[in-house]
């Protein structure tokens, strides 16, 4: 998994800042919806050369990069969540077999605003990773993402403090309201990304630190 991860990371650092927010004078700076950062990091992923040395484009047999793809439960997930769709996916194709990475997008503005969804993104992660979970397609052999990646952006000025910090994970994680299965909690990571830097920590990691 470490170089695809590391695919990601390459490409989340490809995204400046101008996708984060955008000036209207010199005083303010007005932030843009996740959507905008999610579509230039769809395309940063498609063309960066970190697995094969090419644009991950050009070998789409093996790896594909989909936002938002409708990949449903049924059985042991309730009607209610099956809105499960991931903000962004790596995986092999359309036979559920092959899925790598599953990704979902934040801003520091809407976790200021609902302090739950950070708890609620990690849960649907954890939904994501599993392999005992069975699709509505019939002779699917479905088969978890082998990592989750929780994605904060927030804006960044120089000198400044208006800054993502990883305590905007820390203190917004509902610990009691998370439903995570135990052991793959190790492959889900969170990161945050302002425009400049990047850190991430393993949600392992996170929790034992609350």
């Amino acid at each position: 998994m470490e170089p695809l991860l590391k695919s990601l990371f390459n490409s989340i650092l490809e995204v400046n800042e101008e996708y984060l927010f955008w000036s209207i004078n010199d005083n303010k700076r007005i932030a843009y919806v996740e959507r905008a950062f999610a579509y230039e990091l769809y395309f940063r992923w498609k063309i960066d050369k970190t697995i094969f040395h090419v644009p991950m484009y050009k070998k789409e047999e093996k790896y594909k990069v989909n936002g938002e793809i409708k990949k449903e439960f049924s059985e042991k997930v309730s009607k209610k969540r099956n809105y499960c769709y991931p903000d962004m996916v790596l995986h092999g194709g359309n036979d559920g077999c092959e899925n790598y990475i599953v990704c979902e997008i934040k801003r520091k503005e809407t976790i200021d605003n609902n302090k739950g969804s950070i708890t609620g993104d990690i849960n649907k992660l954890g939904i994501f990773l599993r392999d005992d979970l069975h699709t509505i397609y019939e002779g699917l052999n479905w088969k978890g993402y082998k990592c989750g990646v929780f994605i904060l952006t927030g804006k960044y000025f120089e000198g400044g403090n208006v800054e993502v910090k990883t305590t905007d994970i820390t203190e917004n994680i509902r610990k009691k309201a998370l439903r995570v299965r135990k052991d793959l909690r190790k492959q889900i990571f969170c990161v945050i990304y302002n425009g400049k830097n990047l850190k991430y920590n393993n949600l392992d990691n996170i929790i034992e630190s609350i």
